[in-house]
């Protein structure tokens, strides 16, 4: 309670200072369909606002593409975004974002990337998926590529050469849709937990719709998914960059439903760059930012 209370004050004491309302401009990753996450950016929008009480404008963008998060930073057009873990280490490579929380759900800082397929496929084990037909999500998701793509190199297989069709279905919703509509045989998407129990089937889908997918395969855990600053704006406004982290932080589940409705996420927590090695060394074994 006194650690709340301090945070609290240091806020409102941040707010009295700002002399005029202040443009921010948050960025959030396209990972689903395109209204739900329009909606949840602007809650969270106006909560910034409210919570700084109108001394800031909070602007929300979501792109069409996990990249053209990236590049609104580089090219100076967002001052903060949630960014997955592949994008945040791209971001800070391109342009020097400097990640400040990381997400974490159902007490765990870290989520897993899952190939799923449906129950009556036939399809038990990676070697079944020989020849059949997959969905990534983006070149810039570690759970919907570089992860599960690095596992499967790692096992000796060369995806070009194993799978028979490879296509990107670019959000995590329509991935999964594709596979219980059997456009494809398999998906690589995001889970909760590595038993089968949670992930974006049974997120995105209709409970009979989930209960006929399946994860055949699972990759080693990856930390979770980012909230991050431009460094120009974490310059010239280094406590509001502080108070923002704070109140995003202080978002927890199920007090509000805020982080829960934007990408399922409980609460987050402080991060450093140092967390996301483990994404740096996935890419480099797909050749990627070497």
């Amino acid at each position: 309670m006194k650690r709340l209370l301090m945070t609290t004050v240091g806020l409102l004491t941040l707010t009295s200072a700002l002399a005029a309302p202040i443009t921010v401009r948050v960025g959030f990753n396209p990972t689903q369909n395109s209204d739900q996450i329009n909606a949840a950016a602007k809650a969270i929008g106006s909560y910034l606002e409210d919570k700084f009480g109108g001394t800031i404008t909070v602007q929300t963008f979501v792109p069409t593409d996990y990249r053209g998060l990236i590049e609104a930073m580089r090219a100076g057009k967002l001052d903060f975004a949630f960014y997955p873990p592949d994008g945040y280490v791209l971001a800070h490579q391109d342009a020097g974002a400097q990640v400040l929380l990381k997400s974490v759900r159902n007490g765990s800082p870290f989520y897993w990337s899952a190939i799923v397929v449906r129950k009556d496929s036939g399809i038990n084990k990676l070697a079944d998926l020989e020849g059949k037909n997959i969905a990534w999500i983006d070149p810039n998701s570690a759970a919907g590529y570089t992860f599960p793509r690095a596992a499967i190199i790692q096992t000796g297989i060369n995806p070009d050469k194993f799978f028979g069709k490879q296509v990107y279905a670019g959000k995590h919703d329509a991935a999964v849709l594709s596979v219980f509509n059997k456009s494809v045989d398999a998906a690589a998407t995001f889970a909760n937990d590595n038993k089968n129990i949670s992930g974006s089937w049974t997120q995105y889908l209709k409970p009979d719709q989930a209960s006929q997918l399946k994860a055949i395969f699972y990759t080693r855990p990856i930390p979770g998914d980012t909230f991050a600053v431009a460094p120009q704006f974490d310059k010239k406004y280094p406590a509001l960059t502080k108070g923002i982290a704070a109140a995003i932080r202080s978002i927890k589940d199920p007090q509000s439903k805020l982080l829960m409705n934007l990408y399922t996420i409980n609460y987050m927590m402080n991060a450093k760059d140092s967390d996301y090695d483990v994404v740096r060394d996935t890419r480099k074994v797909l050749g990627l930012d070497k």
